[in-house]
């Protein structure tokens, strides 16, 4: 994976962390996406001591909100020169009725909505540096 650059969602924790430190691990390039500052940036930093790898970085975006969808998709189009491959896997369960910043219900806006959008908008930097591939990762619940 040396030379190929990854973007994990929900890579703060649970499978998308798990991702994350494999990709580190085998020499890719990785960003790690988390909507919680000190959560996100201290998954990152154990990721370059577990694996010795300096290549990971953290990104921070709620991918519940369009607009920091759209955010998080200009930065890494202007900071990364190619993605080799882009793992969706953040998600949540909702207990209760519960609405994005956009009015959209938590459930369909983070667990559906916003990897279809981060997917879509990063199409075009994912096809530029073929042979991508993209995966998105999902829950019964969900």
């Amino acid at each position: 994976m040396e030379g190929k650059t990854c973007l994990i969602t929900g890579g703060s924790d649970g499978i998308g962390y798990a991702a994350a430190r494999e990709f580190a691990r085998m020499g890719a390039t990785v960003a790690v996406v988390g909507r919680n500052p000190a959560k996100t940036a201290a998954a990152a930093a154990r990721i370059v001591e577990e694996t010795g790898n300096p290549s990971v970085r953290h990104l921070l975006a709620d991918l519940s909100s369009q607009g920091d969808v759209r955010r998080l998709a200009a930065q890494v189009k202007e900071d990364t020169p190619r993605l080799d491959v882009l793992v969706n896997t953040a998600g949540a369960v909702f207990l209760s009725n519960q609405h994005s910043v956009d009015g959209i219900g938590m459930p369909f806006a983070l667990n559906h909505l916003g990897s279809y959008q981060l997917t879509t908008l990063l199409l075009a930097l994912l096809q530029d540096s073929a042979p991508a591939r993209i995966v998105n990762v999902t829950a019964k619940s969900h």
